[in-house]
């Protein structure tokens, strides 16, 4: 037997419930919190508790991430996973047209799917929009070759936006739906812990039934990285009435 601290997390690995299979492999937590709660039942005499008894023993494990994978949308939302051959990704440009009246985009865009507005300096207040034309566009006008926008001599050094598609292929694409809900999974972590005598020691977690909350936060910002929560709830095994085990060498 060893005393020992903990100040690394675990790598983690999702097995799948029904074949076993790796379903995603995970090694990027902040942190990890095993937490196991129970009920305490009492018995009365007289109006004071003379027995005690614990049951309901439940767990749960919480992760911390800054990172996460289209693989982990779907354990933690029941998300579908899925590559689409082809499609087209929406595309925000603003720039300024040249001094010879042209602008060339980052990308072609898809068939019938640009649009063209004349803008403020700040390149998002817009003032007109500007319609397609094969040639000589007027200043009402833009026409377009490939990714080359031209427009009027006298819209030339303005501020325009243009709103797009482009086509693109093998498209990585999740679908979180309403209906569909995240599925239990095998966890298995690997950690490093160190004992009072300073000697490392590996680590493993083994939790045979982890159902993730379907509940998680999107956070988009230009200050901090978002940060990832994620709680599981541990389930018994039905045979040997398991939660989790750690396994030490």
């Amino acid at each position: 037997m060893i005393y020992y601290g903990c100040k690394s997390v675990a790598k983690l690995a999702f097995y799948s419930k029904v074949d076993n299979s790796l379903f995603a492999y995970f090694p990027f937590g902040n942190s990890m919190t095993l937490s196991v709660t129970g009920d305490n039942v009492e018995a009365l005499a007289n109006g004071t508790t003379i027995i005690n008894w614990q049951a309901n023993r439940k767990s749960t494990l919480q992760l911390e991430s800054q990172v996460i994978s289209q693989k982990l949308l779907t354990i933690i939302l029941g998300a579908t996973n899925s590559t689409v051959a082809s499609g087209t990704m929406a595309q925000y440009e603003s720039g300024v047209t040249s001094t010879t009246s042209t602008f060339t985009l980052a990308a072609t865009p898809s068939t019938s799917t640009l649009s063209l507005f004349l803008t403020e300096a700040d390149g998002a207040t817009v003032i007109s929009e500007l319609t397609s034309v094969g040639s000589a566009p007027s200043d009402t006008q833009y026409s377009i070759s490939g990714k080359d926008i031209t427009v009027s001599a006298g819209n030339a050094s303005k501020n325009i936006l243009a709103i797009y598609a482009k086509d693109g292929t093998n498209i990585d694409l999740v679908t979180i739906k309403a209906n569909e809900f995240s599925q239990a999974f095998k966890i298995t972590g690997i950690g490093i812990i160190k004992a009072v005598d300073g000697v490392e020691h590996i680590q493993e977690i083994n939790i045979p039934s982890a159902t993730a909350q379907s509940s998680m936060d999107f956070t988009y910002s230009s200050d901090t990285p978002s940060s990832f929560s994620f709680t599981f709830d541990l389930a018994a095994d039905p045979v040997t009435q398991e939660l989790f085990s750690l396994k030490t060498l």
